[in-house]
């Protein structure tokens, strides 16, 4: 049996926009790792409240871009 492996995705809830910045920052830098070990999606980040967030790779997003989105 093959395993299956899920892309990278994370999500955060942050406190204050100092904890915002800084763990955006280490979202996005997992990501970065992870998206260059695939070599084939970019790096989507979603807002999806004024306090949470999602970092996940995307085959939606050109490999090598982040892009940024606002959940409607």
């Amino acid at each position: 049996m093959t395993p299956i492996s899920k892309p990278y995705s994370m999500t955060l809830t942050v406190a204050d926009r100092q904890s915002l910045e800084r763990d955006l920052d280490e979202a996005v830098s997992q990501a970065i790792s992870e998206a260059l070990k695939e070599g084939n999606k970019g790096i989507l980040v979603t807002r999806c409240d004024y306090r949470t967030f999602k970092v996940e790779l995307s085959e939606d997003v050109p490999f090598g871009t982040i892009a940024e989105a606002e959940f409607a």
